[in-house]
């Protein structure tokens, strides 16, 4: 496992998201429009839910992009946005892929057990950066993020509190503004929009940056299959051991 970044904690980590965000000033118009749509269909019936599942199908694609600008931006390179998007397009299935099998992981490890399914959103969490940055599929990229994540659970979880953190200040702020009145929801959702706007980027880079500091890097085609033999099924004592049936489960 070779880092290809310098590695930082929590606070260095969303610095770096937040310069990176600074630099690509789009993607805040991109995240509100998706704010916005999360919003309609609180409120239009039928037609909302229509926008509930098109929300479905454009969350991961807009995060996606994130993370392959996050991969541009890691890389010295110009961000691209359009080649950021052909990139996410091509992975899309294996991206949706990703995201139901991860809310079934989750689920059943909250429904279960609470903890065990807190653990297993931190440990799958780097499976959406890794099908994006790394073209991998839904099962490699699960994976992969089993075995990225696991020296990285700490940071996973500071910036996972830390959007929750923000989840409960646009509560707060809202409650402020309107008190339990009938608008209260109406303007939760108005005020989610802004802060998804600002806020959502600054987390899916973070999330960028902690696979990208510890993705596996393949200099050769015996690398490439060393890594695709740690895998799902693999019968290697040290797959086994790093994977889903490993010792740390």
């Amino acid at each position: 496992m070779n880092g290809t970044l310098r590695r930082k904690g929590t606070i260095g980590t969303i610095g770096d998201a937040i310069g990176w965000l600074r630099r690509n000033p789009i993607l805040i118009g991109v995240f509100f429009l998706y704010g916005l749509l999360d919003l309609f269909s609180g409120l239009f019936g039928p037609i909302g839910g229509v926008l509930t599942l098109l929300g479905f199908f454009v969350g991961p694609y807009i995060d996606g992009l994130v993370h392959v600008i996050g991969a541009q931006e890691a890389a010295g390179e110009t961000s691209d946005i359009g080649r950021a998007s052909t990139a996410v397009l091509r992975r899309f299935l294996s991206l949706i892929g990703v995201m139901v099998l991860y809310i079934l992981i989750v689920a059943v490890g909250l429904i279960l057990f609470v903890l065990p399914g807190l653990y297993f959103g931190l440990r799958l969490s780097l499976a959406f950066p890794a099908c994006v940055i790394d073209d991998q599929g839904a099962f490699e990229s699960l994976d992969t993020s089993w075995t990225v994540a696991k020296g990285n659970l700490l940071k996973l979880f500071g910036i996972s509190v830390a959007l929750f953190l923000l989840t409960i200040a646009t509560i707060v702020v809202t409650l402020l503004a309107t008190g339990l009145e009938e608008e209260f929801y109406l303007a939760y959702l108005a005020v989610s929009a802004v802060f998804t706007a600002f806020i959502s980027p600054v987390v899916q880079f973070a999330y960028a940056r902690v696979y990208l500091e510890n993705r596996p890097v393949s200099d050769s085609h015996s690398d490439t299959t060393s890594r695709h033999e740690s895998s799902w099924g693999s019968t290697d004592d040290r797959a086994r051991d790093d994977s889903w049936g490993g010792d740390d489960w």
